[in-house]
């Protein structure tokens, strides 16, 4: 298990995927680190960052 090393040179994350369906024929695909809880989402075949809210307002 890799767990999360912040920093400029190395941050390595242990992603879980996660198909989420969204209608009968649209999965989305997300990958969230389950040590820092960092989020990607898989669209036109790249992975994009999951922006995050603040919960706060």
């Amino acid at each position: 298990m890799i767990n999360c090393i912040p920093g400029a040179q190395d941050n390595r994350h242990d992603f879980s995927i996660m198909p989420v369906a969204v209608s009968t024929n649209t999965t989305l695909v997300f990958k969230i680190c389950s040590f820092c809880g960092t989020s990607y989402r898989y669209v036109d075949q790249i992975w994009e960052e999951v922006p995050v809210e603040e919960s706060h307002r």
